[in-house]
This record gives structure tokens, sequence and C-alpha cells, in this order.
């Protein structure tokens, strides 16, 4: 190329889309052909994600579209002024591309970019496609896909199966005797992880403590379980916990886990909501898990997503609304006596994953070379 590309990238509202984002932006930057920066939201959360990473993104007001149609007309109003203000931006500071990864605010950068006639790509997450991806699909210069399925539900001008980015040090970094010594485990036993449990999770949470009594038995006294709550969960199930006075499994709860690199190193098997970024996690490391899709998800995508793994026969799933707490003892058995030998099956299904931030980056430049051809 004639310069170094400049490349911003579009991403907000949770982890979900931020953490892929940053993964991505890493490899851009690595490659030192490519200037890269952040957009997002006001929200503190996206603010402390980037923050956490050492990034400073641009930030844009941006709303949410709302239930009534006086706050839908308004966010509509609103997404518009702030694309007004991206074009302007993408003007002055000369970017060349500008990549929608998903949040109230890649709407509106992937109209501007559209708008200037900037290099525009946008990448689905989800085995269902999203609102905005839906609408910019046949605008934009490439879509990418982490799953095959959204690809087929959207009339894409140029579409790319990926995989999911994720941050490398996921799947690089941490063994399982530093993940041993770091949630203070016993290395003798099998370990189950138990995560995302940040949205929509009580219910969730109190089935698989109620199955606890039941795995407690003498058969099950090499399984250990390491369970990431959050921090809204966490008080009430350590007291659930002690209240049942277990004798042959233990169990580790923690609030929050900052190493999640160590956890999978760690895990022998897995409980999760099957978010798109929790699932590729999950399959990079080789970790066979048990998906409870989250009930609310917007177009039932977490199901789908789900639905997507135990096809490959590299995960499976069950409804929430399904879960007894016998049901969940029985499954969590089921996972834990599998999981190893599916490892092997799972982490090839997982390699489509550990590749997807570069092959996302090779289109990218592509789509900026044949923009600047015309």
């Amino acid at each position: 190329m004639r310069m170094r590309p400049k490349i911003l990238i579009a991403a907000g509202g949770t982890g979900g889309h931020i953490l892929p984002a940053i993964a991505l932006g890493q490899v851009l930057s690595a490659r030192k052909e490519c200037d890269v920066a952040y957009l997002c939201g006001e929200r503190q959360v996206e603010l402390d994600l980037y923050r956490n990473h050492g990034i400073r993104p641009i930030v844009m007001p941006m709303r949410q579209l709302g239930v009534g149609m006086a706050q839908r007309c308004y966010a509509v109003w609103s997404g518009l002024r702030v694309a007004q203000s991206i074009a302007a931006l993408l003007r002055k500071e000369h970017y060349d591309a500008v990549i929608g990864m998903g949040g109230y605010v890649a709407g509106p950068a992937l109209l501007a970019a559209v708008f200037t006639r900037r290099a525009s790509v946008i990448h689905e997450a989800n085995a269902i496609p999203g609102r905005t991806n839906r609408w910019f699909a046949p605008w934009v210069d490439e879509t990418l896909v982490n799953f095959p399925r959204a690809g087929e539900l959207m009339r894409c001008r140029r579409c790319t199966v990926t995989g999911m980015p994720i941050r490398a040090e996921i799947y690089e970094s941490g063994t399982r005797e530093e993940g041993i010594r770091e949630f203070e485990l016993d290395a003798e036993k099998r370990t189950l992880l138990i995560i995302g449990g940040s949205q929509g999770a009580r219910y969730l949470y109190r089935s698989l403590m109620s199955a606890l009594p039941i795995l407690d038995k003498q058969k099950n006294n090499d399984v250990q379980i390491l369970w990431s709550t959050g921090t809204t969960n966490f008080d009430e199930l350590s007291q659930s916990l002690a209240a049942l006075h277990l004798r042959f499994i233990s169990v580790k709860l923690r609030p929050f886990i900052d190493r999640m690199d160590l956890a999978l190193a760690v895990a022998d098997a897995a409980i999760s909501r099957a978010g798109a970024s929790s699932i590729a996690e999950l399959l990079a490391r080789g970790v066979y898990a048990l998906y409870i899709p989250l009930p609310s998800a917007v177009y039932d995508h977490q199901r789908w997503n789900a639905e997507e793994v135990q096809k490959l026969g590299a995960g499976e799933y069950v409804l929430e609304r399904e879960l007894s707490p016998e049901l969940a003892a029985e499954r969590i058995e089921r996972v834990i006596e599998v999981a190893d030998q599916k490892r092997e099956l799972v982490l090839n299904a997982g390699q489509i994953h550990r590749e997807a931030a570069g092959k996302c980056a090779d289109v990218i430049l592509d789509a900026i070379r044949r923009r600047r051809r015309k």
C-alpha cells in the first residue's frame, strides 16, 4: 500500500462486542502496517473495558432504541446526528476504513463510512444476525461471519466465514499448573468451570446450586468446581453453598475471574451461556461445555449459537426452562465424563477462532486496497 491505512473499529455495549474488537485491533496493530482507533458509546462499562486494556477510545453519545414511538424517533434522530459527527471525523483524520463489531455505535459509524465512501466491514458474531448487520450487509464492502448460518440469512455483497476474533492470551497464555495455584485448586481432581453469570443468571444459578447435593456422592469425589458467579450473585450463592455442607465435591466461588486464560487452562469441562465470545474461547482451549442459552437473548440467538456447536459435536446444550436440579446434575456428570475424549475434537473446532483475528485483518486490508483503486 502507498501509506499506512487508518482503521476505525466501532464496538460498544458489552464485552461480547468490545473484546473481539480489541483482539482484531491487536492483530492489525502488530502487523505495523495499520493505525487503529476504537469508537464506543459513553457508558462507563464500555470505557472501563477499553481502559483495562490500555486503550483510550473515541467516545460518541449514543441512545438505545427504546420501546415507545417517541423514544425510537429520538434514538434515530440521535443516531443520525452521531453519524454526521463520525463522517466529519473520518474526513478530518483521513480514515480508510470503518469496522462494525457491534453495539449501538456501530450503526452510525457504518452509515458514515458508506456516506463518505470509506471501506466498510461488518462482523456478525452470532448464528442469527442482528438488526444493524442485516440492514448494512447489502451496502458494506465485506461481511465477516462467525457462523456460516448467519451469512445465509443476510443479503451480503461479499461474505467470508472467519470465526470469532479472540485475544491471543486466551489460548496462548496460562498453564494448568498456574491455574491450580491461582485458584487454589487440587491438582489431582477434575475441574468444572462455570462462567457467564453477568446476565440474568439468578434462576440458572439457583438450579445449578440445587443440583450440587445430587452430585455430592462418593463417585464424584474427584470433581471440583470453579464458579464465576458475578458480583451481584456472589453473596447469595456463598450463603447457599455454606448451607449445603457438601462432603465429596469441592466448590470455589469467585465474584469475578480476571485471568480467564488460567481458568480455561485448568478447566476439564465447563457450563456457560452461549454467547459467541464465550463459545469461541472455550473451543479455542479445547474445553467441552454444556451451554445454557440466555432465554432473553435477541432473536434467541444464543440457542442457535449452541445448536451450531452441538452439530459439530464440540459441546451440547439444554434450555434453561428445562433445567431441573435432577437434569442439571445428570448433564453435568455427562460433560465431565466425556470431556477428555472430546478434547481433540473441540480443539479442532476451535482452530478457526484461533486464526480468526488474522483472517479478519486480511479481508479488511484487501477491502481497503480495493477501495483505494476505485
